[in-house]
Order: structure tokens, then C-alpha cells, then sequence
């Protein structure tokens, strides 16, 4: 099975940028760090941006993957996926809110997993 930017499902995922620190967590008086590796379709990710941050919040490739971990941990898998087939659905009947947004966080995306 292909994933949207053509790489296949399994192989190993592209290194992206490494968010920590205070920007994006508070990280005072929690002395331990838990390291998560959680697997996205492209679509989701998409879905963790549209609707939820702005163009300037994902400039860099750092903002973009922040932006994705903060919703991840925010609403869980479960709506990342209930955000990204409601997503679809609207496409299909032509109610996006704002197709040119949508279309930038799926270039974001795009770009930044094709590094």
C-alpha cells in the first residue's frame, strides 16, 4: 500500500525534527522525558494542522511538527482520524471551509516528508 507522498506503508518513516523544550511542553518539576514513536498517515497529519493552527504556526519544519504532536496529544488518534475522514467527506460534497488552507498544510506536509 502507498502513502500519499509515495513511499510504502512499513518502510521506515522519514527523521523529522525532534520537538522538545519549554516552547513546546512545560517542562518544570517533570524530570522525566517519554519518547514516542507514533505512526501517521499523511492525511492525519493534515488533519492535525487544518482547522487548528495558522500559516505562520508551521514556517518551520520544527513549528509544523510541533503543531502535529500538541494536537496528537491534545485529542488522541481517534479524532485525528474522525478529523481527517470528516475532512474528506467535505471535500467530496464541496464544504471546506478553506480549500486554500487545506491545500497549503497538505504542501507542508508533503515537503517536510519528502526531506
Amino acid at each position: 500500500m502507498h502513502d500519499h507522498v509515495g513511499g510504502l506503508a512499513g518502510d521506515l518513516a522519514p527523521a523529522l525534527p525532534v520537538i522538545a523544550g519549554a516552547r513546546w511542553f512545560d517542562a518544570e518539576d517533570r524530570p522525566f522525558v517519554l519518547r514516542v514513536e507514533c505512526p501517521l498517515a499523511f492525511e492525519e497529519m493534515v488533519a492535525a494542522l487544518y482547522g487548528v493552527v495558522e500559516t505562520s504556526d508551521i514556517a518551520s519544519d520544527e513549528e509544523l511538527c510541533g503543531s502535529v504532536a500538541v494536537t496528537l496529544l491534545a485529542g488522541g488518534m481517534g479524532e485525528l482520524k474522525a478529523r481527517a475522514e470528516e475532512i474528506r467527506r467535505g471535500e467530496r460534497h464541496g464544504v471546506v471551509g478553506s480549500p486554500a488552507f487545506l491545500a497549503m498544510c497538505r504542501q507542508r506536509v508533503a515537503a517536510l516528508l519528502r526531506q
